[in-house]
């Protein structure tokens, strides 16, 4: 993109244009809840509101040519394009079906550039991938492959000038083909949802090419930042909610809207905090929590289903949905009081809970012909709203209940016996999860009293008793009280410490590492080094780095009885090995004149011999030796031994050709050891 280069920065910055289309994005909303279509004030606006596609696939071209993480970036973008599913829908239901979010749409055109330039993946590889984007873009994406092909173009486009022509080919052949097909879709009716489409209603589509005006002005800035990073991501399923409030408020709601309503506010919460415990560190208590959160969250849209069709057979279908979530949500509260309380549930039980859960599902799709979990199911249309009635409830359902009865139980004996045995952390944890447990069965109990007019509320509590999940993974999480200490000992030891997950990724490490193996940050993929990933393998069990020896040792991490991942402890052996070489040295060196001695010369001449090598063997004495030591003294023939070895050295450093071993046998014998040495002359 051509950009103003001048100094003064003059045009628009980013946080403006990101502004500019959050206003037209709001402007086309507002016009779809309020405003005719085809009223003058309904064009506008949603010509206006065209800007916003444009100039957010400019900066998903950007955002991916400037981010420091690709993947958190794109984990931001899956989350909240989940996020905005049903604030979506609550607002567009009639209009777009099954189609899906903006966020969405900018999530496959940002997998199509990442996949497009990873080079890693063969170029066949990428071109299929993307071919499947672009399928799932035209089955389900809200602006059918557009996002894709306008990323595309911001992002590949040579200029603005070339940017801009090939923006408004697309456009125009994307309005090209939408013509005619509106023109044989009102005749032959292939697609019926859109019957009532016409051709002078779909040229407000032009109005993208608007969009590349401010985009002109664009002036490489970011600018004033407003709201935070995040300001869009909430502001937009935000959005939805406050329009569909206020339609609904004008419309007049009544019981069964307000009713909808708190399962869908219920059901957003749920998929908040279901984000919220995914982007706690990995461990085995944060996979309990996240399988309970996921299977409440299934029950939660079950329920939904429930009381939003106004047919028997879809209120059955919906009521399947939520025993299967119910029979998970079972094994799930066992798991999470396992990890969480430290204590291992036999594999046993979670066996018997499948089997259980599985008897149940098959009664409960052949209560028709056996009637074992009830004897009918009808639609109640008296009341405010139509309702599901039962018929009668079989044998299997209230053994359903003994078995949820029993479940609890083994629950609470798990945490009793847990905090009995436990510090005063895992007293709070115990009390957060049965405080959980309690959320999850107190609106059985609500309703049995008859407080709530036989509404059925158990989905409005499933969010309750995750946040206190929640709450005994993150504030009293055995992980985050042993990361703490075990933070502050392994920086203070004299050790190297390095931990990994089953997957590589580095948990833990002290920064004594980073002497050893480079730069590298917690969650990377420690296979990713080389002298990492060798030692974890056992493929070298020492290293060399900078003049020190390290020995490398591996153990595995155990948890529960469950290997997750591996410890490399590293220990500095430089001054071992180095007082080891001393001592080895000294035991082989005659302590006076500092030649080998005989223990040493002796095993190199078996070596020598046992290899049949040839050479020279030169042995020396001093003549009359006893008699200096005899008159001068011991000391004085000391200083003569010094003296000759002193002589030995130096020939033997003279002969630098050739490897000569020697030694000192005894008193004034001396020997030498010419290797491959066989010239008499030279000897001489």
């Amino acid at each position: 993109m051509a950009y103003n280069s001048s100094m003064e920065k003059k045009g628009l910055t980013r946080e403006q244009l990101k502004l500019l289309a959050i206003a037209a994005m709001v402007s086309d909303h507002v016009a779809w809840g309020f405003v005719d279509f085809m009223s003058p004030l309904g064009q506008v606006m949603h010509i206006f509101g065209r800007l916003t596609l444009p100039i957010m696939c400019f900066f998903i071209a950007e955002g991916y040519r400037h981010t420091r993480d690709i993947r958190q970036y794109l984990s931001r973008m899956v989350s909240f394009s989940l996020i905005a599913i049903i604030p979506f829908y609550i607002f567009f239901h009639e209009e777009y079906a099954y189609r899906q979010n903006i966020i969405f749409d900018l999530t496959l055109a940002l997998l199509s550039i990442v996949i497009s330039e990873h080079k890693a993946f063969p170029r066949v590889i990428r071109i299929l991938l993307n071919l499947l984007l672009f399928i799932v873009s035209a089955l389900i994406g809200g602006w059918v492959i557009m996002p894709i092909l306008y990323t595309r173009i911001f992002y590949y486009g040579k200029s603005f000038r070339h940017k801009a022509f090939l923006f408004c080919v697309v456009t125009c052949l994307m309005q090209a083909w939408l013509l005619p097909a509106i023109i044989l879709n009102q005749r032959y009716a292939f697609m019926p949802q859109y019957a009532d489409w016409t051709v002078g209603e779909r040229l407000y589509l032009f109005g993208f090419m608007l969009a590349l005006i401010p985009l002109y002005f664009y002036n490489g800035e970011k600018g004033r930042t407003f709201g935070g990073r995040y300001f869009f991501y909430i502001f937009y399923p935000a959005h939805f909610l406050v329009l569909s409030a206020i339609r609904y408020l004008i419309l007049g709601p009544g019981p069964q809207m307000i009713y909808i309503y708190a399962h869908v506010i219920a059901l957003f919460i749920g998929i908040s905090i279901l984000i919220y415990v995914i982007i706690q560190p990995v461990s085995r208590a944060q996979m309990a929590v996240t399988f309970f959160m996921t299977v409440g969250i299934m029950y939660i849209f079950g329920f939904l289903l429930e009381i939003t069709t106004m047919e028997a057979e879809g209120v059955y279908t919906a009521t399947k949905l939520q025993y299967f979530a119910e029979c998970l949500v079972m094994i799930a509260i066992t798991f999470c009081m396992q990890e969480l309380c430290h204590s291992r549930v036999p594999r046993p039980v979670y066996v018997a809970q499948c089997v259980v859960s599985v008897g149940f599902m098959y009664c409960m799709f052949t209560y028709k012909q056996n009637g074992l979990m009830y004897t009918g199911i009808s639609m109640n249309t008296k009341g405010p709203f139509p309702r599901m009635e039962i018929a009668g409830y079989g044998p299997v359902f209230y053994l359903f209940l003994l078995y949820c009865l029993v479940v609890c139980l083994i629950c609470i004996y798990i945490g009793a016996r847990s905090a009995r045995t436990g510090d005063d952390i895992q007293k709070k944890r115990m009390r957060l999860l049965l405080f959980a447990m309690l959320s999850m069965w107190l609106p059985y109990l609500v309703k049995a009293m008859g407080l709530v007019g036989g509404y059925e509320i158990p989905a409005l509590f499933i969010p309750v008793a995750a946040t206190f999940l929640t709450l005994a993974l993150v504030k009293y999480s055995y992980l985050a009280s042993v990361s703490l200490n075990f933070s502050n000992a392994i920086n203070q030891g004299r050790e190297g410490l390095l931990v990994i997950d089953s997957n590589h990724r580095i948990l833990y490490h002290n920064d004594w590492v980073h002497g050893i193996f480079g730069d590298f940050k917690r969650y990377d993929d420690a296979y990713r080094l080389p002298a990492i990933k060798a030692a974890f393998l056992g493929q070298t069990e020492t290293l060399d780095r900078d003049g020190h020896t390290y020995e490398l040792r591996v153990e595995p991490l155990v948890e529960q009885g469950h290997t997750t991942g591996n410890i490399l402890w590293i220990f500095d052996l430089t001054e071992h090995y180095r007082h080891l070489n001393q001592v080895e040295e000294s035991s082989s060196r005659d302590p006076l004149t500092g030649l080998h001695n005989r223990q040493w010369f002796e095993d190199s001449m078996k070596r020598i011999l046992s290899d049949k090598t040839d050479g020279a063997f030169l042995m020396a004495d001093l003549d009359h030796f006893k008699q200096v030591n005899d008159k001068y003294g011991h000391q004085v023939g000391d200083e003569v031994l010094i003296i000759f070895a002193e002589a030995v050295k130096r020939t033997v450093r003279r002969y630098t050709s050739v490897n000569i071993i020697s030694g000192r046998l005894g008193g004034d014998e001396f020997c030498l050891f010419m290797e491959n040495m066989t010239d008499k002359r030279v000897v001489a």
